[in-house]
């Protein structure tokens, strides 16, 4: 049985880390956001180019290998349990008392409600006010970031259902170049179809395309789970994939370009769309190859942040909006207003995590962690 893959934990931090620099500079491009900067700058869509379409897809295929081991260690049944007992709640807590801060703040800023924060939780986000959706743009209450545990909730329970089903039998073993390769052309497949088919929701029950890509990536990660062929290649050839990697985005951003020229043009969106996928696949190996090679190893930062990271993914987004209504209207320059947004965004919620969270047994379980008895060799799920 092989060993846990530190690397990948530390991959896992990493790209949490990531996604709260994502959402940041979300704020400050002209893509839809729950909220804005007054000012924006166009040209950093060009870095969030580069981000998005490896960043989600590393998570999904780090889960997949989380839960392969933890149901090597539980078996299929308990492990179903475990992850029912874990995401559920977390799901929930930040649905009904995290979200309620950035859905109030956002409305506000709209000015689609002059309510004080405590009225709005209770007399519009809990009871679901109807006449609030079409501002809001989804109903209420929300998942709105937590859209990955919930995502990743229903394709853990699947893949203890195929667990369950060969239990009694081998499946089959790919051989490692299929399983390094395959992915990479699922995801360009995926990308093109929701591109141009099935557009993406984060509604869980219309959003079909998002869902044949994530599963798939996650089921890819299962696989790649206890193959140290596979993980040992990807690791030899990290210096190959890196430059795969650099000139597959030099040809994404090409068509980008090409696609915002010619916005009706039906083939450069396609090309645009296989070369997303084929370099977000790319990327994810690269990074996992130069990780395996200089992460591998275990520490207390890593136990902590391992630990802390779900917490923090769940209360950064509220932190920043809160803190990104308190700071823009000082009109502070730009580097210190996006480090405060950034400090907001991450400092904010590891202080709750360590303080109101970690030490205290119920609220534990509220944000998805085992009790602390239970803390040695927890599951990075």
């Amino acid at each position: 049985m092989p060993t846990r893959r530190y690397f990948l934990d530390w991959l896992r931090v990493l790209a949490f880390g990531g996604l709260i620099l994502f959402h940041v500079g979300l704020m400050y491009s002209g893509w839809d956001y729950n909220l804005k900067s007054p000012v924006t700058y166009p040209a950093v869509e060009w870095l969030l180019e580069a981000l998005s379409p490896w960043r989600m897809a590393l998570l999904f295929v780090i889960s997949g290998v989380a839960c392969r081991f933890l149901i090597g260690k539980l078996g299929p049944g308990r492990f179903a349990l475990d992850r029912l007992a874990r995401l559920g709640p977390v799901i929930l807590t930040g649905m009904l008392l995290v979200n309620p801060l950035q859905v109030w703040v956002q409305l506000l800023t709209q000015g689609d409600t002059a309510k004080g924060y405590l009225d709005f939780w209770f007399t519009s986000y809990l009871t679901s006010d109807r006449s609030l959706f079409g501002a809001l743009g989804r109903p209420m209450p929300t998942w709105d970031h937590l859209w990955f545990l919930v995502y990743l909730l229903p394709y853990t329970l699947l893949l203890a259902a195929a667990a369950a089903a060969f239990r009694r039998r081998s499946p089959p073993v790919p051989p490692p170049a299929l399983l390094l390769v395959a992915p990479g052309f699922w995801m360009a497949a995926t990308d093109v179809l929701i591109g141009t088919a099935a557009p993406v929701t984060h509604a869980l029950y219309n959003d079909w395309g998002a869902h044949l890509k994530w599963l798939g990536l996650f089921a890819a990660g299962a696989l790649l789970a206890h193959r140290d062929d596979a993980w040992a290649a990807v690791r030899a050839r990290r210096r190959t994939l890196l430059a795969a990697a650099a000139a597959l985005l030099a040809l994404y951003l090409a068509a980008r370009a090409v696609v915002l020229a010619q916005p009706d043009d039906l083939g450069p969106a396609v090309l645009y769309r296989a070369l997303q996928g084929a370099y977000g696949w790319t990327a994810v190996l690269a990074v996992a190859g130069y990780a395996a090679r200089w992460l591998d190893r275990p520490s207390a930062a890593l136990g902590y942040l391992n630990e802390a990271v779900l917490p923090v993914y769940v209360l950064h987004q509220p932190a920043m909006l809160a803190a990104a209504y308190l700071v823009f209207p000082l009109r502070l320059p730009l580097a210190l207003e996006a480090a405060s947004l950034l400090g907001a965004a991450g400092l904010l919620p590891l202080g709750a995590y360590h303080v109101a969270i970690r030490p205290w047994r119920p609220v534990r379980r509220m944000f998805g962690l085992k009790p602390q008895s239970e803390r040695p060799g927890a599951d990075s799920g």
